[in-house]
Parts: structure tokens; C-alpha cells; sequence
């Protein structure tokens, strides 16, 4: 089916002109509630219930967003929920289906048809009704959250304060930027996770932030958090987005990746394409290496099965652990010894040679200058 284009999220909920649905109005309140909390409460008052207010809403968010996205991947149950109760048919919904109706056609505007979509692309609306209130009001609670504890640090010196602002200012440039592009690649189809309900064919090209950091919506599209952090100078707030930051990776590694590789599949080990290659060329006679060379491609797919354990001896390396496993003829392991070499050993024969630590710090602030700029540059 032509999957329909959907509006902007803050367009549709901020422009007085466009008309709100109840989880708009309902996201409106909330949202005003919080602000009410944060000007009109004591400052003792507000922080506790800010602090409660957004613990909420991330776990709201992380935990009861992350339950139905699991539930909906591993056995399509909210849709099946839909399908069960007839809330989207017109012959068994009643009250629910007229009520359902209105508040899409509301949402999607008059280029909107009910009727020519499937029901999991109208789950998936009502769905993403439900992740605008939850995200919405987790980004509220923490925003007014930092705004209790401004003032928080004890800077010593005005540069002090000016380099914590400039750095906070500039993590949360770089989160709006890092979100604004993620958005502009993925699109509102991804972003709301709408691979858990259908999918559609589509070409991606993954540049910009994607380039940067694998899964940059999690990892460093979270930068805001340490900028807030920095611009208050509250260990209140770190240690709140410290953990915020841990939930969502946890989302990422319940959530998420299982489905990713469950519906996109993980390609096959090299290694496993090598093993099945040998096993096939050895069982097979020789007049039919020609047959087995033309069936190479095919027996990809069936290499997956393969464990890794299950390779052969002969091209099974043990991992490094500390010198454990040691091997000289392994590239990484030579490499770690010179990297040792180089941290440890070097600096150990200036404090030999010049009998002070002096030297050992004035090595080791150079090289982690030098290593810093030649990164970045």
C-alpha cells in the first residue's frame, strides 16, 4: 500500500491552527502541569517532584514503550489486540472504531483515507499518539529539572563558569543537530519504530550522523544530558542522566537490536561462508566440483546455521586475556605490546635515567595532547 505522509510532530502540536486530537489535549495538560510545578512550588518541593516526574517518564518510556515494541515484534500482540476487540472495524467497534476514526482522520489531515491502509499502519498511528505523550513529557520533566538546580556549581573563578556554559551550550547544540539529521535519514517510519508493525520498501543512504557512531540516536544523541549536567553543575543531574543514558542503552540491547536482527537477519560469518565452502569441496566427488562451485552462493544462507564454535581447530584463535594466549604471528596482540611499550616502558626508562617523575608527567600530558589533536585534526 502507498504508505501516507505523516505531520511533524510539533507542527500539529503547537500550531493553534491544526486541530487536536484527545492525546494532544492530553499532552498539552501535562506538559502545562510540569511548567506550573516548576514556577509555582517551593524549590525543595519542585525538585522532588520534577525528580519523580521525569523517573517516571523515562520508565514509562524505556519500560512500558520497550513491553509493547517487544510484545508487538515477538508476537504481533498489539495488533492482535486490535483485531481481537474489532476497536478499528466498523462493524464490531462501535463507539471505539467512531472514536479511533476521528482522532487519525484528525491527526493525518484531509490526504488521509481510513479505509485504503492496513490495520497495522493505523495501530501504528495510535501508537505513535502514545510515544509523542510519553517523549514529550520525559524531555519537559528533565528540562525543568535542570532549571531547579542552576547555580548549583561552586565555580572558583569566572572562566571556570564561562568554560562549563560554553561546553554545556555546545553538547546540547550537538544533540539537536545529532537528532535533527538522524531524523532527516530515517525518517518518522523509523523513528517511531514503524518496522515493529510493517514493512516497507525503502532505500536509505546512512550518511551524516550515522557516519559518526553506531545506533547515534542512543549514543551520542544523548549528549544533551551531559550539557544539562555541565550548565547546572549539579551531580544531581549527572548521576539522573547517567541513568536516563543506562536505560535507553538498555532499551537498544532488549529491545531494539533483537527485533533488527530478527527481521533483517544478521549476515553470515566469514568465517562460516569459509567452513561450509571446505566442507562442501571435500564431500563432494570430483566431478561434481563444478555443480558444488555454481551452488556456492546458495549455501550461504545455510552457513548461518553453522556455529562459531564449530569452525575448525585450525583457524580458531583463544582471545587475548591480559598476556593469556599470547601471540606473536597475531597482528592485535604485537600491537598491544607495542602500545605497552610505548604507555609504560617508555616513560619507566625517564624516570630511570633522570631519577625524578617529573619527566614521567611532562611525557604523558605531550602524548595525550599530541594523541587529542591528532584525533580531532
Amino acid at each position: 500500500f502507498a504508505v501516507p505522509k505523516t505531520r511533524d510532530m510539533l507542527q500539529s502540536l503547537f500550531n493553534p491552527v491544526t486541530p487536536k486530537t484527545t492525546f494532544d489535549i492530553i499532552t498539552l495538560v501535562t506538559l502545562s502541569t510540569h511548567m506550573v510545578v516548576a514556577l509555582v512550588l517551593p524549590l525543595a518541593t519542585r525538585r522532588a517532584v520534577l525528580m519523580a516526574g521525569f523517573a517516571f517518564w523515562r520508565l514509562c518510556y524505556n519500560g512500558g514503550l520497550g513491553w509493547i515494541l517487544n510484545w508487538q515484534s515477538s508476537r504481533h500482540g498489539l495488533v492482535a489486540l486490535f483485531k481481537r476487540n474489532g476497536w478499528l472495524d466498523p462493524n464490531r467497534g462501535g463507539r471505539v472504531y467512531t472514536w479511533l476514526r476521528s482522532e487519525l482522520e484528525a491527526k493525518m489531515g484531509p490526504g488521509y483515507s481510513f479505509e485504503s491502509v492496513p490495520i497495522e499502519f493505523n495501530v501504528w498511528l495510535l501508537y505513535r499518539q502514545l510515544v509523542d505523550l510519553v517523549l514529550l513529557n520525559d524531555f519537559a520533566t528533565y528540562f525543568f529539572l535542570c532549571s531547579c538546580y542552576l547555580g548549583s556549581a561552586n565555580d572558583t573563578e569566572p572562566w571556570h563558569a564561562f568554560l562549563r556554559i560554553a561546553g554545556g551550550l555546545t553538547l546540547l547544540a550537538f544533540n539537536l543537530w545529532v537528532k535533527v539529521d538522524a531524523h532527516r535519514v530515517v525518517k518518522d517510519y523509523a523513528w517511531y519504530w514503524g518496522d515493529f508493525f510493517f514493512l516497507v520498501e525503502q532505500s536509505l543512504t546512512f550518511d551524516g550522523v550515522f557516519e559518526m557512531a553506531p545506533h547515534p540516536m542512543y549514543s551520542i544523541g544523548y549528549a544533551g544530558y551531559y550539557g544539562g549536567s555541565l550548565i547546572t553543575g549539579s551531580y544531581t543531574i549527572f548521576y539522573a542522566s547517567l541513568a536516563a543514558h543506562m536505560l535507553q542503552f538498555l532499551f537498544l540491547s532488549l529491545v531494539e537490536n533483537p527485533h533488527i536482527e530478527k527481521t533483517y537477519e544478521r549476515p553470515p560469518l566469514a568465517i562460516q561462508v569459509i567452513q561450509k565452502s571446505r566442507i562442501r569441496r571435500m564431500s563432494a566427488p570430483m566431478s561434481d566440483i563444478s555443480d558444488s562451485a555454481r551452488d556456492t552462493t546458495a549455501s550461504v544462507g545455510d552457513a548461518c546455521k553453522v556455529s562459531i564454535r564449530e569452525r575448525p581447530t585450525s583457524l580458531w584463535h583463544p582471545e587475548l586475556i591480559v598476556f593469556k594466549n599470547f601471540d606473536l604471528l597475531r597482528a592485535s596482540d604485537v600491537l598491544i605490546l607495542l602500545l605497552l611499550v610505548y604507555s609504560v616502558g617508555v616513560p619507566l626508562c625517564f624516570w630511570w635515567a633522570f631519577g625524578h617523575s617529573q619527566m614521567v608527567f611532562v611525557y604523558s600530558a605531550a602524548q595525550c595532547i599530541i594523541w587529542v589533536l591528532f584525533r580531532t585534526l
